[in-house]
């Protein structure tokens, strides 16, 4: 648990913050904006209690997805071969959504890849989207490019997956996981301890083919949801280089930086509320 000071520091940041809102934008924030936050590979919908407790005892819906094969659906990750399949949680919650309702869609690492899909395929029920330390390619991986900006490379740690092979021994590898000695090292090294012994329990192999599988096609529609970045300044995962590179290449309205691990729901969550708030804030400008 923070200390009481380490606490009051974090709020008084965290108001600062929300001080550099201008008035007019201000006005804008409803307690009733719908928040949907998505995960990365091997993640789910607990990423994000800290980030939920604090949005819904502000009086905000939030709405937090278990893609397939992660958290508690049940399914085998390495039976999940397309991005669609993948995805297909998150489409059936937009898709169920009324028809007047939009979403502030928030994705964390590869669940960026998630939220441009989602962009491409309900654009007028998502009033911003926000991409957390994640993958941000407007086309997925389609280019050289894409994969050097969007695929970690963790090889520097070592030998650091368990992969799966549900398509054969033979074949590529159908799902990965780091290897839980190495998970706090490169995940959530400024993360409480507390947080990065929750997510060893709780972490399961990813669909590695599906995510690595996923492109889209251009379309005019993605460019008409709002975007805003959160770039993770000690992220060992996707690497500040990585993220200032898709930045530059899809450039987004607004840019904000966290002093923190890859994982800012964990090492930085009041600060990441206050984004998430300002975010949406500038979001709703018309």
């Amino acid at each position: 648990m923070l200390e009481k000071g380490e606490q009051e520091t974090m709020v008084e940041e965290l108001n600062n913050n929300l001080k550099e809102v201008p008035q007019q934008v201000t006005f804008n924030l409803k307690t009733t904006d719908h928040f949907v936050l998505v995960h990365g590979i091997s993640g789910g919908a607990w990423c994000w209690y800290k980030i939920r407790c604090l949005m819904e005892n502000s009086g905000y819906k939030v709405s937090c997805v278990d893609l397939k094969s992660s958290g508690i659906d049940q399914s085998d990750a390495n039976s999940v071969f397309s991005f669609d399949d993948y995805n297909k949680p998150l489409l059936d919650l937009l898709s169920a959504l009324p028809e007047n309702e939009q979403v502030i869609l928030v994705g964390h690492s590869a669940g960026g890849l998630s939220v441009t899909h989602a962009t491409l395929m309900f654009p007028k029920k998502i009033r911003l989207a926000v991409y957390v330390a994640a993958t941000m390619l407007k086309l997925g991986y389609s280019t050289d490019q894409d994969i050097k900006d969007g695929v970690p490379d963790l090889s520097e740690f070592g030998d650091i997956y368990e992969l799966g092979f549900g398509l054969g021994s033979n074949k590529p590898p159908t799902s990965a996981m780091i290897k839980k000695e190495f998970q706090r090292k490169i995940i959530y090294q400024m993360s409480p301890q507390e947080d990065s012994t929750l997510a060893a329990m709780l972490l399961r192999p990813g669909p590695l083919l599906a995510i690595t599988t996923a492109r889209f096609e251009e379309k005019d529609e993605v460019e008409k949801v709002p975007r805003v970045y959160v770039k993770t300044l000690h992220d060992h995962v996707v690497k500040p280089e990585q993220q200032d590179s898709m930045i530059k290449r899809w450039p987004p309205s607004e840019v904000y930086v966290l002093d923190s691990d890859h994982s800012p729901f964990f090492s930085t969550p009041f600060l990441l509320f206050g984004f998430l708030v300002k975010a949406a804030a500038y979001g709703g400008l018309k």
